[in-house]
């Protein structure tokens, strides 16, 4: 019988070591990157990206390492990116501040990045609209988004995010200074929620919001009380909701979530195919 020489031993070891590597590396091949490294000169990907996570609904934080351009003092901190434009975004703080940032050789924006990381806290998410209607009070309005979403507790429910305007009576015509202080509070004092405003209508106060966690807008009502502010009945717009889910919907799933909305929830959810969307 032949011995097995160096030569062998290399080749025995080289097969070896490469079949190892295939099975370790194989099942990361469909994993989920739940974060994004970017560096200041990488800021137009940055904001791409952060325009893509933002059309399919996705949650997610931004932590942005660099300096202000007022004083080069460092700025170093994670926060919700409420807007983006041409290569800079704006940075909704925890203390409810909004800051502009740009890239490394900015100069109109206040922090000047050398390192942006977004961090995605959602897996899949799920789109529909809702049907305007009228609801009794702020209370009904949450419990009846939430309560029909319910059906997609299985992919465990990590937020719901909506974008729609409710409107309510109110007795008095308020001020333009007062409608300004009232749309700053909510802006403070709500976090991920990309835009929020009051205005004076001609059937009362409107309050629209976009991609606002419906975690966050439960907030609002004692922000509005601190001036006074009370709702009653309030009429909301159609409603175009978003579930955002901490396990992964499969493909198969898409068509029984389409198949349930249309024999349950269609009499308050748009079922046609079009207005429902499945982000995996």
């Amino acid at each position: 019988m032949r011995r097995i020489n160096i030569i062998d031993a290399a080749i025995i070891l080289i097969v070896l070591f490469s079949f190892y590597s295939f099975i370790t590396h194989e099942p990361s091949v469909n994993e989920q990157v739940d974060e994004y490294y970017y560096s200041g000169s990488q800021i137009y990907k940055a904001t791409n990206y952060m325009n893509y996570l933002d059309s399919k609904g996705f949650l997610y934080d931004t932590y942005v390492k660099g300096y202000w351009w007022s004083d080069y003092l460092e700025f170093d901190e994670t926060g919700y990116v409420i807007d983006t434009g041409q290569g800079s975004f704006i940075l909704l703080r925890s203390n409810g501040e909004l800051v502009t940032i740009g890239g490394r050789m900015s100069y109109k924006e206040q922090i000047g990045a050398n390192e942006i990381r977004l961090k995605i806290k959602t897996k899949s998410t799920v789109s529909y609209r809702m049907y305007a209607q009228s609801f009794p009070g702020l209370e009904n309005y949450f419990a009846t988004i939430e309560d029909t979403a319910s059906f997609l507790d299985i992919f465990d429910i990590d937020d719901i995010a909506i974008t729609s305007s409710i409107t309510f009576d109110y007795g008095e015509s308020p001020t333009a200074v007062f409608i300004a202080e009232v749309n700053d509070a909510l802006r403070k004092g709500l976090y991920y929620v990309k835009d929020t405003s009051i205005a004076d209508t001609q059937n009362g106060l409107t309050l629209s919001f976009s991609q606002a966690s419906i975690k966050e807008l439960a907030k609002m009502e004692n922000i509005l009380n601190e001036y006074g502010i009370t709702i009653g009945n309030v009429f909301s717009s159609d409603i175009i909701t978003i579930v955002r889910t901490g396990t992964e919907i499969g493909e198969l799933d898409k068509y029984w979530i389409k198949q349930h909305i249309t024999d349950n929830l269609s009499s308050i959810i748009d079922d046609d195919e079009n207005s429902i969307h499945i982000r995996l």
